[in-house]
């Protein structure tokens, strides 16, 4: 059954995200076509720095809004289908609370994921021209240095840890989502706009605790660029997302097993359809 039920939801997220996917994915070709593509790093004139600038910042405000949208449609899947009158039907069947908060989560999670990897996806689309390809090729022993990747920190390790960050990622940001839905339905009334009050305390409580962990661990005297005797800044990229490994996985996945315990007790005790 729990195969069945993620099947179900997954098909549900389809319907919306792959539209919303798709459009990211054709901006990006077309910003290619149009625009990165014929910029050679020899002729940049003030006309195409003013294009490139525009092109960009329409590019993150689409990424922006499919982020969002994202978000949104896992949320408003999760809310309507256990705590409106659809959660009367979700009930019905043989399935325990549990088994509908897993689903849930895992298909949440996989679309997150889907999510991050088309942003990547897009934006080496946009940037990665074979201008750009060619200039990395002639300086790529220079660029490693610079961010620090030399020795035992190879780009196969810094992308491993990216690919941790992103699965733990997703999975915290989808049980904060629940989380949040599920908090709400604490208010007696007006449950939806408790749920985004839920939201928005989670995850100031979360940046705090965080900023307090990085303060007393030393981040900021460690790995926050700072310049040098010459001027220049003084950073090494590569300490920087090993430590930012550590510290988000870390957090991640306690605070993701809190709220999921969390979640999951007020589905099995505290749910009150209206």
């Amino acid at each position: 059954m729990l195969g069945k039920l993620i099947k179900y939801d997954l098909k549900a997220l389809n319907r919306f995200l792959v539209i919303i996917h798709a459009f990211l994915i054709l901006s990006a070709l077309a910003g290619r076509f149009f625009l990165t593509s014929r910029i050679q790093f020899t002729e940049v004139s003030d006309t195409t720095s003013l294009m490139m600038m525009l092109c960009f910042t329409l590019y993150f405000l689409i990424v922006a809004g499919v982020v969002f949208g994202t978000e949104m449609i896992i949320a408003v899947k999760f809310y309507k289908n256990l705590f409106s009158n659809e959660g009367y039907l979700s009930r019905t069947l043989p399935v325990t609370p549990g088994q509908h908060l897993l689903a849930k989560t895992i298909a949440g999670t996989v679309w997150c994921i889907i999510d991050v990897v088309l942003i990547f996806l897009s934006l080496w689309i946009v940037i990665m021209t074979p201008s750009v390809t060619s200039a990395y090729n002639a300086n790529k022993a220079e660029v490693l240095d610079q961010l620090g990747i030399t020795g035992d920190i190879t780009p196969a390790f810094l992308i491993g840890s990216l690919v941790l960050i992103v699965l733990i990622g997703a999975v915290s940001s989808v049980v904060m989502i629940y989380a949040s839905i599920a908090m709400g339905q604490l208010f007696s009334n007006h449950r939806i706009l408790g749920a985004v009050v839920s939201y928005f305390i989670i995850t100031t409580v979360l940046s705090i605790f965080s900023l307090l962990v990085m303060t007393v661990t030393g981040f900021f005297s460690r790995y926050m660029p700072a310049a040098s005797q010459n001027g220049t800044l003084d950073f090494n990229f590569a300490e920087y997302m090993i430590y930012l490994c550590k510290v988000t996985v870390g957090l991640s996945i306690v605070t993701s097993i809190l709220l999921y315990i969390f979640t999951y007790y007020i589905l099995r005790k505290k749910t009150n359809l209206q």
